[in-house]
């Protein structure tokens, strides 16, 4: 298993960004081997985003690799560089 962290400051509005969000969850929910996408934000930092769970690495590197990723600055209309975490899960509670 492998989590996924994103995080960015977008270029749009709250009331816009959260229409694209829900535009694009449907996109998420056919994405193969993705287990749980938490939608995420940072109001100290102004900055919003995503963890994803993955069933595995290979999993996880199709969709790095997807339209579906690849668009989401442009979707999102980041003000800078995201910030990208990547962990492998060594061990479940559940």
């Amino acid at each position: 298993m492998e989590v996924y962290i994103l995080l960015f400051r977008p270029g749009l509005p709250l009331d816009e960004l959260m229409k694209v969000s829900n535009t694009r969850r449907e996109l998420f929910k056919e994405v193969k081997g993705l287990v749980q996408k938490y939608y995420i934000s940072d109001t100290e930092s102004d900055r919003v985003g995503g963890v994803y769970i993955f069933d595995s690495k290979e999993s996880l590197d199709a969709f790095k690799n997807s339209e579906l990723s690849k668009s989401t600055a442009d979707a999102y209309r980041f003000q800078d560089d995201p910030e990208i975490k990547i962990f492998s899960v060594s061990s479940l509670l559940r």
